[in-house]
């Protein structure tokens, strides 16, 4: 093995430029940063192949003296901060002192810079090994910081940048997070001479969401409740936009958050996020959301990542429980209706414009209303047999004469099991009462309200019944139990065994009675009484194997949440092709109204969506 010996001053440079600058993102995020911590009122950014050849950040913040700019470039100077004890009390986002020095240490780098109060201003020249140039300049106040040619001293880190399309793509991300962070400054970006975004300050932050994110993107987001007594008494809170659950990502894009203004990546806020949507969420999707939290300076440490990514906070679970239930709060008071549009071109073969104003025809005109063509006379149309299934694969069978059973009829004692005693969450502000029209394909039930048809799903709506009850046994510990007449057993693996021990005391608060069987087995000797004896091996199972693994949060709210869900798949729902009375579709609708998240089922399919009288009206060209 070779000797020990001190590294050189200019590869020790290069190597700690590489702990800040990774890629022209990073370069665009110090920069950035600088300028808000300068008091910029405007800022932009223009970048060439991606940032590789050329970054440009001007800004019109207080700016640099002749005697501050050259010493801006040098290691660990910076005004942020003037002792240790400052890194637990920082307000400002940049305070390291490195983001120049780093800068120039592998991109030529120029820079202009006038203060307010200065006639003329100053031009930094450094790159690499090249000393420091400074010179008088002209330039209005503010700094001007022009990057070039990236890496031009280290090829193999350039050789390992992506194309400049990517690298721009990652510059865009880092700007969007810092224009979202700061509504009130004028943001312009612009990348190979296109205009990315503009975003003139905003009093209303969903109105900068939009210039930054793209109207698509932001259109109905939900707007997290106030905070602000909270903040008054404890000053800690949250606030900003989430999406509803029907707008969701394969992916954790689209998700920003932000602690004190000041963009981080976290994946405890990610997740936090996603529990607060609990089983609204299909899984495998994220929701989008922007998150602003406020904390207290001392209680957050911005200094764990050598980039600022990365944050810590002193009471962590607090905080992420108060994000959990600001989310859930927001979602229980929206209306999460699936709404479905059918425009008119949606008609097989129809590709003309049917609506009179469009087309100058009157509506006696219209072809669909036409004397000429024929009205067709339902009794022309004989309905047609419904198939019967046969009894099994083998097409022989139906020969046999077998004769199927009809399906049992569903009362209403069976579809509206009691719900929790609360007000209903959902009403129509007019007071409109709901109509059931009747059942379709054994699938679906049809409700006429005022203005809409709405399509319920069955099973899906009993399922979240029957959740949102499971849940509210599990909250209030209480629920009826039904003694087995023959117990059931069942084995699981030994790490299984330990998971189903920390789970006991849930299963009992919701009627199961497990007793050791000897071993890795288990007997069952009582159910809740809405629960089937023969699924009771398979959920006990499946919550312990998921325990073991590590798959469920560990929070009590989380378990809770779980547990129901896995139990409400269990239990003796309503399924797909079962025939409804008229009273036990009525009972289901509304039994399904009441519940708090009446939208969606335990696995965040929907359980209901709506179609507006004049949507359909547009299909027969009465509009």
């Amino acid at each position: 093995m070779d000797r020990i010996r001190l590294l050189d001053s200019h590869t020790i440079e290069q190597l700690r430029a590489g702990e800040v600058i990774e890629r022209p993102a990073s370069i665009v995020k110090e920069l950035v940063e600088n300028a808000i911590d300068a008091g910029a009122r405007s800022i932009s950014v223009s970048i060439t192949k991606g940032g590789i050849d050329e970054i440009v950040v001007q800004d019109d913040g207080s700016g640099l003296t002749p005697e501050d700019a050259p010493l801006a470039f040098q290691r660990h100077a910076t005004s942020k901060i003037q002792s240790s004890n400052d890194l637990f009390l920082l307000t400002t986002l940049g305070f390291r002192g490195e983001a120049l020095a780093s800068i120039a240490a592998v991109t030529q780098v120029e820079l202009l810079s006038r203060t307010a109060d200065a006639i003329e201003g100053v031009r930094v020249r450094a790159g690499g090994r090249a000393a420091i140039e400074t010179t008088p300049a002209g330039c209005p106040q503010g700094t001007t910081v022009t990057t070039r040619h990236l890496f031009f001293n280290t090829p193999p880190r350039r050789a390992f940048l992506k194309s400049p399309t990517a690298e721009g793509h990652q510059v865009h991300e880092v700007l969007i997070a810092s224009a979202l962070s700061q509504p009130s400054i004028h943001f312009r970006f612009q990348s190979d001479g296109r205009e990315v975004f503009h975003a003139p300050p905003q009093d209303e932050f969903a109105l900068r969401a939009r210039a930054v994110i793209g109207k698509e993107w932001a259109q109905e987001f939900l707007s997290l409740p106030s905070a602000e007594e909270r903040l008054a008494e404890e000053g800690v809170g949250v606030s900003g936009l989430i999406s509803p659950p029907s707008r969701t990502r394969n992916t954790r894009t689209g998700q920003y958050f932000f602690v004190n203004e000041r963009p981080v990546k976290s994946q405890p806020l990610s997740s936090a996020l996603s529990r607060g949507y609990g089983e609204l969420l299909p899984a495998g999707r994220f929701p989008l959301g922007i998150l602003f939290l406020t904390v207290p300076t001392d209680q957050v440490d911005v200094n764990v990542h050598p980039t600022k990514r990365e944050v810590k906070f002193q009471a962590e679970r607090e905080l992420l429980q108060m994000v959990v239930q600001s989310v859930r709060k927001t979602l229980d008071r929206a209306n999460l209706f699936k709404k479905i549009d059918l425009p008119a071109s949606d008609l097989p073969g129809d590709n003309r414009q049917t609506d009179s104003r469009t087309t100058g025809l009157s509506r006696a005109e219209s072809r669909a209303l036409d004397s000429a063509v024929p009205i067709p006379d339902p009794a022309d149309y004989p309905r047609p047999q419904r198939r019967r299934k046969a009894a099994d694969s083998y097409g022989a069978r139906s020969e046999l004469g077998l004769r199927l059973l009809d399906k049992p009829l569903v009362h209403e004692s069976e579809a509206a099991p009691p719900s929790p005693a609360h007000s209903p969450l959902w009403q129509r502000p007019d007071g409109t009462e709901f109509r059931v029209v009747g059942q379709s394909h054994e699938l679906f039930v049809l409700v006429e309200v005022e203005g809409e048809l709405w399509i319920v799903d069955q099973h899906a709506a009993h399922e979240r019944i029957m959740y949102e009850q499971v849940l509210d046994s599990l909250q209030h510990k209480h629920s009826a139990t039904q003694p087995l007449l023959i117990p059931v057993t069942f084995e699981l693996s030994p790490a299984a065994c330990s998971a189903l021990e920390e789970l006991h005391d849930y299963l009992v608060q919701i009627g199961f009675d497990i007793q050791p069987f000897g071993g890795n087995t288990f007997q069952v000797q009582a159910t809740p009484s809405y629960f089937r004896p023969a699924d009771t091996p398979s959920l006990l199972s499946e919550l312990a194997e998921a325990r073991a693994e590590g798959q469920s949060d560990n929070s009590i709210e989380a378990k809770q949440e779980d547990l129901a869900a896995r139990i409400a798949c269990k239990v003796k729902s309503i399924k797909a092709g079962q025939t409804l009375t008229e009273e036990a579709m009525h009972a289901l609708v509304k039994t399904l109204l009441d519940c708090t998240s009446p939208f969606t089922c335990p696995h965040g399919r929907p359980t209901m969506v709506r179609y507006s009288v004049r949507q359909l009206e547009r299909q027969f060209d009465r509009r």
